[in-house]
């Protein structure tokens, strides 16, 4: 049966899905398993905890390890996009938290932060002519960039974007544009890959 109006663009607008209430909800269960793990004072002290940690305790790390060393498999090869995601949200959006020193990109993911040591993810000249990576690169191919294959160093990286991300999300710093929320979408979907591992 025929209709007089097409409604495909009132519908699809009405089937994008908004990760910021998905994003704190991910987050209330990783916060409640932190606390619960490692039974610490503040949400602070658990996030350098969880980056310090490489032992089995810290299930989070464990998780990011086992995918991001694991060789091909599906979980590897939807981490790797949605690093490589997260890496060009964030050049886009321009994020900058008050309590940092610097936007949040893989250029300077701070590893440490009570002494403020930051650390570049991206591995410069790592690509010969023909696009394929140097026999002396220890990297990650994600495509437009290849990052630093020390899995500690791009874990606490990692982890800790995602934490200011929660941060500026929870205090109000984060306006709700379309570049931001693309940034909360690659935070929730890194977060809920390696929480899945030990959650469900």
């Amino acid at each position: 049966m025929a209709h007089d109006k097409d409604y495909k663009k009132e519908w699809f607008e009405k089937s994008q899905l908004d990760y910021f209430s998905p994003f704190l909800t991910l987050w209330l269960a990783c916060n409640s398993w932190y606390n619960f793990q490692y039974a610490l004072k503040s949400d602070r002290e658990h996030i350098d905890k969880l980056k310090a940690d490489d032992s089995k305790q810290n299930k989070l790390y464990a998780e990011f390890n086992r995918i991001f060393q694991g060789g091909l498999c599906k979980e590897q090869t939807s981490l790797f996009s949605n690093l490589h995601l997260l890496h060009y949200s964030l050049s886009r959006a321009e994020l900058k938290p008050s309590k940092l020193e610097k936007q949040l990109n893989f250029s300077s993911v701070l590893v440490n932060f009570n002494s403020k040591d930051y650390s570049d993810l991206i591995v410069k000249n790592p690509k010969t002519a023909k696009g394929k990576l140097k026999n002396t690169v220890n990297g990650v191919d994600l495509g437009e960039i290849v990052i630093s294959n020390d899995t500690p160093t791009v874990f606490a990286g990692i982890l800790e974007i995602i934490y200011q991300v929660r941060c500026m999300l929870v205090h109000g710093e984060l306006q709700p544009t379309e570049e931001n929320h693309e940034v909360v979408k690659y935070c929730y979907l890194i977060l809920y890959d390696l929480m899945c591992g030990f959650c469900s």
